[in-house]
């Protein structure tokens, strides 16, 4: 077995791979011993078939399994002997494939391209500023959040008569129904108010409600259905229910926070704005790591093998033709180069997502949605058995190892990256976003315009027309020696 190297550039490597009858032949008459011991052929005992036979129907598929085998070891050998870094897989050069199966006595030679990884390097330095947002909790998310704790942990009563804030049941076609008094129309309040247990009152439905969509959740309907005319709909109140927000002392600290030191209300507003800051940081970091992506790809000068990744995406997908391939290939490009971009963040700063982070963020999902208000000592038994049997999702493990390598990647652009800092709340943050927005579309609007008073300018001033030359590509079809086995099993004799 020979293997060297025809063509080599900065971007691929050619490589052909030259097999003799001595590379494959000893372990081909193994394996057809063995398939003579074990083949259960009509009119023979088993394992007394003639060997004639034997080969007639099994050799040539074992050369080919055989010759697969060693074309599979010989360039994975030379990419890892030479320290190449790839991009895809290795392609077969069918044009420059020689393989005929019925003349083992001359060598086959095998020919395969190999993508290269481009290098590159990040100068975060030389990159354009990228804005960057510290969201912070306004008072009213803040007193909204405390508010909903201390309903969460207030008293549920039965009073006489309808306030506001209260929870109202109604008897409507003899079905229970469900009223929230702060959701009702201007109208639908001042019919309410003040009325008590067993009170009818005769109501036009459309009325009742700011919104239909209120409206049709009342009366468990779709939007679609709701009849045109409601008036004269008679309602029976059937029970009130009001919450008692829970004063803010130890008692509501205890139960709300069992497993943390809040013992204030300015340790209480702390956390809160914690936890609002942490909610709108999430929808910061995706819009931020999508303008990321976006500046890195459109800054970083970073050639590709073109011609090799078009036919990649061919061979992957069946489907597509070249011509569609050639329309969207800037769309493909740029798919690469973020994984190239990726890659290399990630090896540069030894970015590494170990089975104890995947679990510590398992184990913090489920303490903070199902498990805030439990002593964590008295359930760290269930809690364990939860994240066990989680664990065992792959397809969910996997996400968790993507969405933490993601936020590890982010970490390291924030703190590398030179960032027009800001800071104020979420609205704050929308608000200049859709400025920004505003503002390229303008740009680009300008931009167009600007090259189409110049091409017009250019074409009035030139005297010839330049003609466009195009060189066509043979049409290869990719094949391994697998294509050769198909045909092998034509030659197999009927039972």
């Amino acid at each position: 077995m020979n293997i060297r190297v025809e063509k080599s550039s900065e971007l691929t490597h050619e490589v052909s791979i030259e097999i003799t009858k001595e590379d494959y032949s000893e372990k081909v008459e193994t394996a057809l011993k063995k398939q003579k011991r074990n083949a259960i052929i009509p009119g023979f005992r088993p394992g007394n078939a003639p060997m004639g036979m034997i080969k007639k129907m099994y050799e040539k598929g074992l050369i080919v399994d055989e010759i697969d085998k060693i074309l599979s070891e010989s360039i994975h050998k030379y990419i890892e002997e030479n320290e190449l870094k790839t991009i895809g897989n290795p392609l077969p050069l069918d044009e420059k494939t020689k393989m005929d199966i019925d003349n083992r006595e001359e060598p086959f030679v095998f020919a395969f391209e190999i993508g290269l990884e481009p290098q590159f390097e990040i100068n975060y330095e030389e990159l354009p500023t990228l804005p960057y947002f510290e969201i912070e909790a306004s008072e009213e998310e803040i007193d909204n959040y405390i508010q909903e704790l201390r309903r969460k942990f207030g008293q549920y009563t039965n009073p006489d008569e309808i306030a506001e804030g209260d929870f109202i049941s109604v008897k409507h076609d003899e079905k229970d129904r469900f009223l929230i008094f702060d959701k009702l129309s201007k109208t639908g309040k001042e019919l309410f108010l003040g009325k008590k247990i067993n009170d009818e009152l005769t109501v036009d439905l459309t009325q009742l409600f700011e919104v239909k969509k209120e409206l049709a959740q009342f009366l468990d309907v779709k939007e679609e259905e709701l009849p045109e005319k409601m008036n004269d709909t008679v309602l029976k109140i059937i029970n009130i229910i009001r919450n008692t927000l829970a004063e803010i002392n130890e008692e509501f600290f205890n139960k709300a926070f069992p497993n943390q030191s809040i013992k204030t209300e300015e340790e209480l507003k702390g956390l809160a704005a914690t936890e609002i800051e942490k909610q709108w940081a999430t929808h910061r970091d995706r819009i931020f790591m999508t303008d990321c992506i976006n500046l890195l790809l459109d800054n970083l000068q970073i050639n590709l093998p073109e011609d090799f990744l078009k036919r990649t995406i061919l061979l992957g997908n069946k489907e597509l033709t070249p011509e569609k391939i050639e329309q969207e290939f800037d769309g493909y490009k740029r798919s690469f180069k973020w994984q190239l971009i990726e890659n290399k963040i990630v090896i540069d700063n030894k970015i590494h997502v170990s089975h104890e982070e995947i679990k510590d963020f398992v184990r913090d999902f489920y303490i903070k949605n199902y498990f805030s208000n439990f002593n964590l000592e008295e359930a760290k038994e269930q809690i364990d058995t939860i994240v066990q049997n989680a664990l065992q999702k792959q397809e969910d493990v996997k996400n968790i190892y993507d969405q933490l390598y993601d936020q590890k990647i982010m970490e390291v652009l924030v703190k590398n990256m030179k960032l027009d800092k800001k800071s104020g709340t979420f609205q704050d943050f929308i608000e200049a976003k859709n400025k920004k927005e505003e503002d390229e579309k303008g740009n680009k609007k300008e931009s167009k315009a600007s090259k189409a008073t110049a091409t017009k300018a250019t074409k009035t001033t030139k005297s010839t027309t330049a003609k466009a030359t195009t060189k066509s590509t043979p049409k290869t079809t990719a094949k391994t020696t697998k294509a050769t086995k198909k045909d092998v099993e034509n030659d197999k004799p009927e039972n």
